[in-house]
């Protein structure tokens, strides 16, 4: 029997036994699972056939004696010294014809299995440097037993009629998938066209699903148990989210115009499947409206799943607690917020445990950020490439969608095409400030609409804030301003760019107010656990029947999503659609007739760091100075002057900025995913790999780290103890509890903190990939994580 994987396990006694999985079973196993990932996308065949040659090169005598020395002689191996994924590349490609023309579908079939099968521990660029195709080089690699690992796969899993069969099946299955694909290049004819970009996407897509099924049945067999299926019945969570709206208060008028937004949702869900714009005003009820509209619809489209989506940590703490108490079911849903795993080095031949314990999105209802959704689209590691099939025939929410850098436009725009019109997703982008991604270089598909259409009345029931513009203060000014409002008994928020601005401000407002007033502060420098507890403890004050007076100093992190009212708002000018945010926060249920928000620019602003804020300040400020000359807008936030701020944006971005620029690559990542040089008669040219590498969706690396707050102290010493390393199950457990005591930091500010440190205050747990702060004298009570020594702002999400 040729082995793919051995359990080693100790009983309570000490004694040792071995437990033994074929190359056969697992492949198998992984056709099985990768085809039921892909069967409602049209790609059930495909997907099978790669899922079953994925691991033909452990076929080998020598893989054996590779993996038996590794576990049951416990001898120090090179984890993937042995390469297994070749032998299955070089098997399907022996189908392919030398000359491009010959065959072309079958061919195109061929590459796109092969590159799955070569890619699932690690993508890889389909031309090389030397502009020689990969999978020429594959062909030709020696000394990796190919030969034999192919005779004695077909001599024990599978013949090859069955393998001709199968690719045949496939084929048909590509040809539908090429009509679609012509079908969506919205390129005119002197244009280069995207139809390249959208094989990328189908080279994802396949990956993703050999990955993730070649995972899960590893898992299963290291476990000893087969993972339950988690039910999905659309009609019962539907069936809870209607008692528990039941009861809502409709005492105002706001309150009504809330339950008209969300029924006029729910008749909107029985439109067909597409791309859809809901614009309701910040306060509107949008979470629950968004999800009575997903339940509805998912309900009458058999959707497998669904996506919440939000760009800030603090959303998704609020947001999923509301969902929670809706659908009145946990087990359906999965809050993903961060990676506390580091899978940097994982594109080697071998899994090992780590890669296991990443987070899948198996769950019906996945609630997620911005950051983790486009890294699930576009980074190059293999656990957000295994997430890339769950948004197959998926309703796709995107709570504040103008939070996309605008540097991914066009990777954003071309995706969500490809999701719609081939993976049979349905996509809502949510904004009270809509962006124009119809406009972009490469655009949404035409058919976008409006999912509803708010009348007027139902509209001014809304206009519960004034937008001022203060003009420019120096961060003494600032201060001296925000002591007048509090003066004046009014609750107040302040929301700054950087976190070193609210640092300051509030250590000069607190150094002031000298305990009279209660004083907090916000920042993606705490971990969820500390925000959630900071926002919790401003509710109540704000929520007693003689409300206290409080002073909030933040982050963006407060400005989409929380519910919470403050009497006054001032906002660091930014954005407008920051702004109109931030606003969102002030007089929110129009508990007084009409509060002020400030637009104030900070003098001597360092944004260096942060350009797109820096980009989108100076559109404002085109706004603030046309209104001032011109009187153009009734109000800085109506739909005529967003739509002159999103005008002005664009504009000051060059031809090309929408692809995602890498300046040290003089290429963009579209262009790298659009590549389409045919080389040694293959067709795939794509470079998925140095794509995947230099995306970011921020400028630095950054990284995730386990704090000591609160239980975190705890979560750290459990992840250091010896039963994490060797209970798989309790591991889980424990990586699942820390997501709430990670903060999101600079790669750099890391090495900063290790440097010429013996006593380093940062470790590195290399068993599990996790960062971890090992010294409580960084962590403050009241700011977060204090690298102040070091320098940096740090993240917004």
């Amino acid at each position: 029997m040729y082995l793919a994987h051995i359990r080693k396990e100790i009983s309570c006694d000490g004694k040792v036994t071995y437990s033994f999985q074929s190359v056969a079973e697992h492949c198998r196993n992984t056709a099985k699972y990768a085809s039921e990932a892909l069967k409602a996308v049209g790609l059930e065949k495909t997907a099978y056939l790669a899922g079953l040659l994925h691991d033909v090169g452990k076929h080998t005598l020598r893989f054996v004696q590779y993996i038996e020395d590794a576990v049951i002689n416990e001898k120090e191996v090179k984890r993937g010294s042995v390469n297994h994924t070749f032998a299955g590349v070089k098997l399907i490609l022996a189908k392919h014809a030398k000359y491009v023309g010959t065959n072309n579908l079958q061919d195109l079939t061929i590459e796109l299995i092969a590159y799955a099968i070569g890619a699932h521990h690690g993508l890889f660029d389909c031309i090389k440097d030397n502009d020689e195709s990969a999978f020429a080089y594959r062909l030709e690699k020696e000394n990796i037993d190919s030969e034999e690992a192919i005779e004695n796969f077909y001599n024990e899993c599978a013949s090859e009629d069955e393998i001709e069969k199968l690719l045949l099946e496939a084929t048909a299955e590509i040809k539908n998938l090429a009509d679609i694909i012509v079908s969506i290049d919205r390129t005119e004819d002197d244009e280069e066209h995207e139809i390249p970009f959208y094989y990328s996407l189908v080279c994802r897509l396949l990956t993703s699903a050999v990955i993730d099924a070649d995972r899960k049945d590893t898992m299963e067999f290291e476990k000893n148990e087969v993972t339950k299926q988690v039910s999905l019945d659309w009609s019962k969570a539907l069936e809870n989210f209607n008692s528990y709206i039941k009861n809502f208060k409709t005492d105002r008028d706001i309150d009504l115009a809330r339950k008209e937004i969300s029924a006029t949702c729910a008749v909107a869900a029985q439109k067909p499947e597409g791309i859809y714009r809901l614009n309701v005003p910040t306060g509107g009820g949008k979470t629950l409206s968004s999800l009575r509209y997903a339940l509805e619809h998912a309900k009458k489209y058999h959707k497998k799943r669904m996506f919440f989506v939000m760009p800030l940590l603090s959303i998704i703490e609020q947001n999923a607690q509301e969902i929670r108490k809706a659908v009145q079911d946990d087990s359906i849903i999965l809050e993903h917020h961060s990676n506390v795993i580091d899978d940097e080095n994982s594109d080697v031949e071998e899994l090992n445990k780590r890669e296991l314990l990443m987070q899948s999105w198996d769950n019906p209802m996945i609630i997620t950020t911005l950051v983790q959704l486009l890294n699930t689209m576009f980074l190059g590691k293999t656990s957000s490439v295994r997430r890339f099939a769950s948004l197959c025939n998926s309703v796709i929410v995107f709570d504040e969608v103008q939070s996309l850098p605008n540097k991914m436009l066009t990777l954003f725009n071309l995706t969500i095409n490809f999701l719609v019109k081939k993976c049979h997703a349905t996509v809502i982008l949510c904004s009270a400030t809509q962006p124009s991604f119809e406009n972009a270089e490469h655009k949404l598909l035409s058919e976008v609409s409006d999912l509803i259409t708010l009348p007027s009345e139902t509209l001014k029931v809304f206009e519960r804030v004034e937008l001022v513009d203060k003009g420019s203060m120096s961060m003494e000014e600032l201060s001296d301003f925000a002591l007048e409002i509090i003066r004046s008994k009014k609750s107040l928020l302040v929301v700054c760019n950087t976190k070193r601005e609210a640092k300051e401000l509030f250590e000069n407002l607190q150094a002031e107010v000298n305990n009279t007033v209660p004083m907090y502060h916000l920042s993606a420098s705490m971990c969820t656990k500390h925000r959630k507890m900071i926002v919790e403890s401003m509710k109540i004050d704000l929520s007693l029947p003689d409300p206290k007076q409080i002073v909030c100093v933040a982050t963006q992190v407060i400005e989409a999503g929380v519910d919470i009212s403050f009497n006054c708002v001032i906002r660091l000018q930014a954005g407008m659609d920051s702004v109109v945010q931030a606003a969102g926060r002030c007089n929110r249920n129009g508990e007084n007739k009409l509060e002020s928000v400030y637009i104030v620019n900070l003098l001597g602003e360092k944004l260096h760091r942060l350009k797109e804020i820096g980009t989108a300040k100076g559109a404002t400020e085109s706004l603030l100075q046309e209104v001032k000359l011109k009187k153009h807008y009734t109000s800085l936030n109506s739909d005529a002057a967003i739509s002159f701020y999103y005008r002005k944006l664009y504009s000051k971005m060059d031809k090309g900025e929408q692809d995602f620029l890498v300046p040290n690559l003089h290429k963009s990542l579209y262009g790298l995913l659009n590549q389409h040089d045919v080389a040694d008669g293959y067709f795939l040219a794509q470079q998925l790999k140095t794509a995947g590498k230099y995306f970011n969706v921020f400028d630095n690396i950054t990284v995730e780290m386990i704090v000591p707050y609160g239980k975190g102290q705890d979560v750290i010493s459990e992840l250091n103890s010896e039963k994490a390393m060797y209970n798989f199950v309790y591991a889980e457990e424990v990586i699942k509890k820390a997501t709430g005591y990670t903060v999101t930091c600079y790669q750099y500010q890391i090495e900063k903190l290790k440097e010429g440190n013996k006593d380093a205050p940062v470790i590195y747990n290399d068993y599990f990939g996790i960062y971890i702060l090992n010294d409580s004298a960084y962590y403050d009570d009241k700011l977060g994580l204090n690298l102040d020594a070091i320098g940096g702002e740090g993240v917004f999400y």
